[in-house]
């Protein structure tokens, strides 16, 4: 991938909307929304983009809904501490609630931005049935039915960029519309808006040095950044994508080292920088593990009399991405200070394939 931007013309697919949470106008997504609103870029969206991250916003507001619901059931208790902030959880929540304020954000994005729908009618479906019939990008494995509605919206975007005689940039984390986009040489496929916001600001001219000062406070910082990030990281909510219900936690962390894998500025001034930063993360994490095997069978009333527990010791290494904003009042860097460090994840998720087991005791 080139350093250089190539192009101001770009096509965000869901899954890069979803990697950010849907938050519109935050962070990077926000940061990317300013560009396109002071004609700095333009965007490229297509009618199925669009009514597949409402319908991704309209279940993650019902599930949302669903977990607040069972908050409320397990911390009631803190019913009696109205005294306390986090007493607020208590309010009713609607799905519906959720949605509208969402779904508001979204299309403050589309109008903000001036997003250019393109019309999925001037497709040659005959060129995406070829594609389909020949298992070609991004038709592949063995549910490639599914990914009709992403042919045809690559077909699409990749039809105005060859008709502008222009470079699109695809940002996906679809590894089949990576491989669409790697067969075309009018298409750049970038897995993150973090990494085409990099390009953007690092060649605007007149931020070359703005960004060559704010990563030398950056890497003044790097200490100071590790070691708060390994207190945040430290005193979180971890969780196993291999979980088994309610009857397995993980019950202690112990982090054995931290270090910072990859960073992308996203916005410079004169006083202020912000970055999306990934750290990893090599810890030790002990699971609570029910074993079904072991624990009594009422095969009576068809239930377990008691559960016993395996305690096992796992080392993982992970990647876990926050927002990092730096300070640095009138330009000195005497004055240099981190302002905000804000993970992705309010708790994190423990990977089975990145882990291997240390101990077992039954």
């Amino acid at each position: 991938m080139s350093a250089e931007l190539e192009s101001r013309l770009v096509f965000v697919d869901t899954s890069a909307y979803e990697r950010k949470n849907y938050q519109f106008n935050e962070h990077a997504l926000g940061k990317l929304c300013d560009f396109l609103e002071s004609d700095r870029l333009h965007l490229l969206i297509t009618q199925i983009t669009i009514n597949e991250i409402k319908a991704h916003l309209l279940q993650k507001s019902e599930e949302s809904a669903k977990a607040i619901k069972k908050i409320q059931y397990d911390a009631m208790f803190l019913r009696n501490t109205p005294e306390l902030a986090c007493h607020g959880i208590f309010e009713k929540v609607k799905p519906e609630d959720i949605y509208k304020i969402v779904l508001g954000r979204f299309e403050d994005f589309l109008n903000k931005s001036s997003a250019e729908i393109v019309d999925i009618k001037s497709v040659d479906s005959s060129i995406v049935f070829d594609k389909y019939f020949k298992s070609e990008p991004p038709f592949g494995g063995a549910n490639k039915k599914s990914e009709f509605p992403d042919a045809f919206v690559l077909e699409a975007v990749s039809k105005i960029s060859k008709d502008r005689g222009q470079t699109l940039y695809v940002i996906s984390d679809d590894g089949d519309m990576q491989k669409y986009a790697e067969t075309l040489d009018n298409l750049i496929h970038l897995n993150s808006v973090d990494k085409f916001l990099d390009l953007v600001v690092r060649n605007e001219e007149e931020l070359n040095e703005p960004v060559k000062f704010a990563d030398s406070i950056f890497e003044q910082l790097e200490a100071s950044l590790i070691e708060s990030a390994k207190g945040i990281i430290g005193d979180s909510e971890f969780y196993s994508d291999a979980a088994n219900g309610f009857d397995d936690e993980i019950y202690k962390i112990e982090i054995e080292s931290i270090c910072i894998k990859n960073k992308n500025i996203i916005s410079v001034s004169g006083e202020q920088a912000e970055y999306e930063v990934d750290f990893k993360v090599i810890l030790k994490a002990q699971y609570s593990i029910a074993d079904y095997d072991r624990s009594p069978w009422d095969s009576e009333d068809k239930v377990y009399i008691f559960l016993l527990y395996s305690h096992v010791t796992k080392k993982h290494t992970e990647v876990f991405s926050a927002y990092v904003c730096i300070d640095y009042m009138e330009g000195i860097r005497a004055n240099a200070e981190i302002t905000e460090l804000d993970f992705t994840e309010s708790a994190f998720e423990l990977n089975e394939d990145r882990s291997e087991i240390i101990s077992v005791i039954s």
